[in-house]
């Protein structure tokens, strides 16, 4: 029987330093609330400089930065050369252009075509050489080398940066080649931040007070059901703007941080918030020692999510924060603190929305700006640093606002599960409005050795030139371990401009890229069609149930130039409500995909509506294919996405290993993956893959030993209160 499926060693000096700089970030537990606590970032900033550690400038902003600030360690040094008096317009500047006509409907996709035989993987990407114009120069003294200088330049900010900009030419009629975009709906809040609601075809948004709301509430959260192709409102009265967010292990979202009392909304800096996929409510359910203003939440393995990074306060330089916090849903109300290592509050500006993996050791991946290590989270230990770019990208940020993004290629058995991180874009520390961007992709390969007990880098930061310049963006990996890079600006920076409002960044960047990981070095990149839609600050992209990518957001779409033609503004000038779909070329090989036809009913869970993958066990279905020749080739297993400010808390791709296959019958076993640190426990999407086609995904659960967090959601929604404050 078969349960049927619609296809749809630190020195005592460093010991001390670290109980002073503790000590004086306790005080923020007994002080007053964050409105009123800039005092006691002084006592943080002025303890913690006494030890050692450099919190950065005492301005909010970071265009409000001291000269002398020029002086500081190089953890200051972009913010410092921001208080540089900004750079005249190009010469040709052209004026804004009006907002042309609406654009007929895309065109139809094409009549489907036969699927070809996958083709066969290339041979494994040379090494980088020397003298390419597409590729940068791999140095083996990366590993040690320091970075201190601005970058390829002398710092001044009318340097071009990263060349000069030539736009990209893609036909936006041949979907089949370079994909297509569809305008799918109007939502109601602006999708700042941007999660996949586990087992569902919902999408949670959260956005900072923008008073510009098509249907003319003042909602700051809700969600889109992208099957009913509708969106909801959801009441909520504390600030959830530039908070961090992850999934529960039990497929809930988790929300931590988020901004000052502001435009009728609580304060939200410390908040902890769960939205129950089951009830759609949202509550705030606890409170963190300490305020976080662009702090990054990740599950671990154990169902405990560590809180990381942000300032105590809005904007640069306010305070960073160098303990973060572990939630545990065995006690949901209270939180763990640990001390963050002396050298990542050294040497980053703000610990602005680290970015971090959990590797198949356990043992944490965490990299900001351009400082990173590993480490394990929960004994606050850190196993190694990671090599630096300097040999291959020198000068190049990517923590705000310098804004790059980043992603973790797919995990993998045929190679033992060996994982990669890629790094997109970004800005020089010398940028400005007007800076070319970065078009640096910066590899690494992250090796366990079991002799030695550490992690090796191979030849560490690789790096080639991508066909745009990109700050800001996003990096999503599909179900076929490709990666498409998209939203952002090709100049600028993150961020509001100085006089309020205005974005920091022109000359949006409207092409995605695909990046094929498995391809030689140097002929990685295929430019996509574009939309006509500016995605900059505050755009946020999302994997859906069927493959494509949902595409939102932008809260500061107003004020900049263009050179490209056929921009769509938004029509309310600002904020940017529209929600669209990209849908990458192999999507619409329809013939080729593979679509699950039933899973084995062994493997349901009448409590969650879910069939329930167990690790290293058996798990058995059926697929069907239009073509009889065709078959499945890979399997994969996706976790939800959850994204914002160029960041994805949550993403990650795990193939599964095949362990039968009758083709005829079209009856496919594979195992669950091998241990929870590879894959930890939580909902994925499954994907079943002929070559680089993939078909319509289901919902399955690894089972973790992490307690639910229902009945405890229940007792707020018993109460009646949808919006429970502590």
């Amino acid at each position: 029987m078969s349960r049927q499926y619609l296809c749809a060693p630190r020195s005592a000096v460093a010991l001390l330093a670290s109980a002073a700089v503790l000590c004086a970030v306790l005080l923020l537990a007994t002080g007053p609330a964050p409105a009123a606590a800039r005092g006691i970032a002084d006592v943080v900033r002025n303890n913690a400089a006494a030890h050692g550690f450099d919190l950065g400038a005492t301005t909010e902003h970071p265009e409000g930065a001291s000269a002398a600030a020029e002086d500081l360690p190089v953890g200051a040094f972009g913010r410092s050369l921001l208080a540089k008096k900004s750079p005249p317009p190009p010469a040709a500047k052209p004026s804004p252009k009006p907002s042309p006509a609406p654009k007929p409907s895309p065109k139809p996709s094409p009549s489907p075509k036969p699927s070809p035989a996958p083709a066969p993987k290339p041979s494994p990407f040379p090494s980088a050489t020397a003298g390419s114009t597409d590729i940068a120069p791999t140095n083996p003294a990366n590993s040690t080398a320091t970075d201190e200088g601005p970058g390829p330049a002398d710092g001044n900010p009318n340097t071009p940066g990263d060349g000069k900009v030539g736009l990209p030419s893609v036909p936006d009629n041949d979907p089949d080649t370079y994909g297509q975009w569809l305008l799918k709906a109007i939502g109601n809040v602006v999708a700042v931040h941007m999660l996949q609601v586990p087992g569902t075809e919902k999408f949670f948004f959260m956005e900072r007070p923008s008073g510009r709301h098509p249907d003319g509430s003042t909602s700051i959260a809700g969600y889109y059901d992208y099957q009913t192709n509708k969106f909801k409102n959801i009441d909520y009265t504390d600030s959830v703007f530039c908070a961090g967010h992850t999934v529960t292990q039990d497929g809930h979202v988790l929300v931590v941080g988020g901004h000052i009392a502001k435009s009728g909304f609580g304060d939200g800096l410390k908040g902890v918030r769960v939205f129950s996929r089951k009830t759609l409510t949202f509550h705030r359910i606890a409170n963190m020692t300490f305020p976080r203003w662009y702090p990054t939440a990740t599950l671990l393995p154990s169902g405990m999510v560590t809180i990381m990074g942000g300032t105590i306060l809005p904007g640069a330089g306010t305070g960073k924060n160098p303990i973060y916090e572990i939630w545990d849903p065995s006690k949901p109300t209270q939180l763990m603190q640990r001390p963050q290592s002396p050298a990542m509050v050294a040497r980053t500006n703000d610990i602005y929305y680290p970015n971090t993996y959990v590797l198949p050791t356990g043992h944490l991946f965490m990299f900001c700006n351009r400082y990173g290590e590993i480490m394990d989270p929960m004994a606050a230990k850190v196993i190694t640093g990671v090599p630096n770019w300097m040999a291959v990208a020198k000068g190049v940020f990517t923590e705000y606002p310098f804004t790059g993004t980043s992603a973790m290629l797919t995990l993998k058995p045929e190679n033992n599960y060996t994982p990669e991180v890629v790094y997109f874009g970004g800005q020089f520390s010398y940028g400005w409005i007007n800076t070319t961007a970065s078009r640096n992709a910066l590899r690494i390969k992250i090796t366990w050795d079991e002799a030695s007990g550490n992690y090796t880098f191979g030849e560490g930061w690789t790096a080639e030139r991508m066909p745009l310049a990109r700050v800001m963006g996003d990096a999503l990996v599909l179900p076929n371990g490709k990666v498409v890079v998209l939203n952002g600006a090709v100049k600028g920076l993150a961020g509001d401009n100085a006089a309020g409002g205005a974005a920091k960044a022109n000359e949006p960047a409207l092409w995605p890229v695909l990046y094929d990981p498995d391809a030689p070095l140097g002929s990685r990149m295929t430019v996509l069609a574009r939309s006509n839609i500016p995605r900059m600050y505050h755009s946020t992209v999302s994997i859906t149930t069927d493959g494509s990518l949902l595409v939102a957001g932008c809260d500061r779409c107003d004020k900049f130039w263009w050179t490209s033609a056929n921009i769509s503004k938004s029509p309310t000038s600002f904020a940017e409500y529209r929600i669209e779909v990209y849908r990458p070329p192999m999507w619409f090989n329809v013939t080729a995909k593979p679509n699950i036809v039933s899973i084995d009913e062994d493997t349901w869970d009448d409590e969650d509506g879910v069939n329930v993958m167990q690790y290293g066990a058996p798990f058995a279905l059926t697929y069907s294919m239009f073509y009889e020749s065709d078959k499945v080739t890979s399997a994969v297993l996706v976790a939800p996405s959850s994204t914002t400010h160029s960041t994805n808390m949550n993403q990650r791709v795990v193939g599964l290993q095949i362990l039968e296959h009758d083709i005829a019958t079209r009856r496919l076993i594979v195992a669950g993956p091998p241990s929870i640190n590879i894959a930890p426990p939580g909902w994925y999407m499954l994907f079943l893959l002929n070559g680089d086609v993939y078909g319509q995904s289901e919902w399955v659960r690894l089972p973790g030993d992490a307690p639910r967090l229902d009945s405890f959601l229940e007792t707020f929604d018993v109460k009646g209160n949808k919006n429970h404050r502590l």
